[in-house]
């Protein structure tokens, strides 16, 4: 289903900025094609007639049909008679293709994950192994998880913010399993699931594995648009939506208090199930105070709450969890026995360990990134002064805003220099966000000095870059939590 721009929004999402002296419709095109390829409006978006159009900038009605003719010519505008005009791309524009997969001696940035905190971790599979011997007359099967693992998760829920009891928590192999699940419970082929834009790529993978349809929500401003989200739901009639509201991957934005309730009234109102993805969200480094969980605002149980230790504590700990009504909780148990049974106790058991020390691995992974994001933002300042990122608060990425949207070809070249670097379309639903590359700061400080030098390298001899005064590279990206 395309959303539709009314005459008004459209020229107050455009501002002034765009206007040019003596060049009205070409830069009236430039800026409507600029809003479509980063992804400010989703693809298939239906724009106004010209007449109504140039009501509402003020120009001549000449002026804005020149405009919708030259983005015609470039394939970036299809009018239909009886149907109207909306924004588009070019063919052969699309998501991006999976990554592959690092060869020795690559420098990785497509993946945002940190290594064990030593001894922590390592201690915790120590007394985890001990604790193994009371479970081993018993089957092993658990397919809701242990239960200590399930106490500990809703302890650890409810001291954030969202009382929950163990019989509302479900243990799983990790948030994308977790997401898996739900998708298996609640969508069916065709059916419509709202999602951020830029979106996480494993989340767009999973929709699309279901056989559902992803529809994008941009992301307004500096942050979430709620008047967006009310005016897809009721355009979309989605069965499901997903959001990440603390540390959003890949912008790092914070949703704030007001938008958390409105977007969780919209989806109840609109029959469709809330999955929060909180996988960052304990991976605040600074910065303002995070308001409730999205799920203390849940209007009646119509928010699923997924999260993971992947982030927080290491990727090869396989163990992640869904916060859901009782109820709930028991089908996806159900679903989870056709696909893997239960999850392996003895990692269960070093996440309860693992638990107890919590604010201990906390402190050490805040305290690993910050220093490395730090580096990350100083070495772009150094080197891609043109490059323009807002100081992300929390998480693992920088949203990196490009001169000229061209982050696919620079993704190329950077590949076959030895840097995997995931480029704006990657998240996106149509390809969009060419203007952006995701940069994860999760590596050493070293080596993001050196790929962030040998990018911006790569960037001015494809044209890429721009030789620009310096711009504050790093603008503040606190969001109010009010």
């Amino acid at each position: 289903m395309a959303p539709t721009m009314t005459a008004p929004s459209l020229a107050a999402l455009l501002g002034d900025e765009w206007r040019r002296p003596g060049r009205t419709a070409q830069a009236l095109a430039d800026a409507l094609r600029g809003m479509v390829v980063d992804g400010r409006l989703p693809a298939r978006t239906r724009i106004p007639s010209e007449r109504s159009l140039s009501d509402a900038l003020g120009l001549s009605r000449g002026s804005v049909s020149r405009a919708f003719d030259r983005l015609r010519d470039d394939g970036y505008l299809v009018s239909a008679r009886g149907a109207g005009s909306w924004l588009t791309l070019p063919p052969g524009a699309g998501p991006a293709a999976p990554p592959r997969l690092a060869e020795d001696g690559e420098v990785d940035l497509t993946i945002g994950a940190l290594p064990a905190p030593d001894p922590l971790l390592a201690d915790a599979a120590a007394r985890a192994t001990a604790a193994l011997a009371r479970h081993l007359p018993g089957l092993g099967y658990a397919p809701a998880g242990l239960g200590e693992l399930r106490m500990a998760v809703a302890a650890r829920l409810t001291a954030r913010g969202l009382p929950t009891t163990a019989d509302e928590v479900l243990i799983t192999a990790g948030a994308q399993h977790a997401l898996r699940l739900v998708l298996d419970l609640v969508v069916g082929p065709g059916d419509r699931v709202l999602v951020d834009a830029p979106a996480y790529p494993r989340t767009l993978m999973a929709i699309r594995a279901a056989r559902a349809r992803p529809v994008p929500v941009a992301l307004a401003g500096r942050g979430w648009d709620p008047d967006g989200w009310a005016a897809a739901a009721r355009v979309a009639a989605p069965r499901l939506a997903v959001t990440v509201p603390d540390f959003h991957h890949p912008t790092g934005r914070v949703m704030r208090a007001a938008e958390r309730e409105a977007v969780a009234l919209t989806c109840a109102r609109a029959g469709a199930v809330l999955v929060v993805d909180e996988t960052c969200a304990e991976l605040r480094l600074d910065g303002p105070a995070l308001p409730p969980p999205l799920g203390a605002f849940d209007p009646g149980g119509t928010v699923i709450t997924v999260g993971s230790m992947s982030k927080a504590a290491w990727a090869g700990l396989r163990i992640g969890w869904i916060r859901a009504t009782a109820r709930a909780v028991r089908e996806l148990a159900t679903i989870r026995t056709a696909v893997d049974m239960a999850g392996p106790v003895l990692e269960q058991l070093v996440a309860v360990e693992l638990l107890d020390s919590w604010d201990a691995v906390l402190a050490s992974r805040r305290a690993l990134l910050r220093l490395r994001r730090d580096a990350l933002l100083a070495a772009l300042a150094e080197h891609a002064p043109s490059w323009s990122v807002d100081r992300p608060h929390g998480g693992i990425s920088a949203w990196a805003r490009l001169p000229t949207p061209d982050a696919t070809h620079l993704a190329t070249a950077a590949a076959a220099a030895g840097i995997l670097l995931s480029p704006g379309p990657a998240f996106s639903v149509d390809g969009t966000f060419e203007r952006h590359v995701r940069l994860p700061f999760t590596l050493p400080p070293d080596t993001l000095r050196d790929a962030v030098g040998r990018l911006a390298k790569l960037a001015r001899e494809l044209g890429t870059e721009t030789r620009a005064a310096p711009t504050p590279v790093a603008r503040d990206a606190a969001l109010s939590a009010v």
